[in-house]
């Protein structure tokens, strides 16, 4: 399962968002699309972490870095790609 499709599922299993997965584009706001509060965030703070196997910074979230669908994705991209440089051949 790509990123996108694993943070999707994320939303919609583990933060229980109600709009379907196949109706989710990265443009979304997290709040106002999908109706997230605090706890939400929280939740996909923890699943995104251990799905991915990284860290998110406490400020990345206090700051409203994660705003959109797409903000997340690039975020977990970014310290995926941080956490598990490409192998070299």
């Amino acid at each position: 399962m790509n990123p996108l499709q694993t943070i999707k599922r994320i939303l919609h299993s583990d933060v229980l968002v109600e709009v379907p997965i196949d109706q989710m584009r990265l443009n979304d706001s997290l709040r106002e699309s999908y109706g997230m509060d605090s706890l939400g965030f929280v939740e996909l703070r923890v699943q995104c972490e251990e799905a991915f196997d990284i860290d998110i910074p406490d400020e990345a979230v206090a700051t409203g870095q994660l705003s959109t669908l797409g903000d997340v994705l690039a975020l977990v991209e970014r310290l995926s790609g941080a956490v598990h440089p490409p192998a070299t051949t």
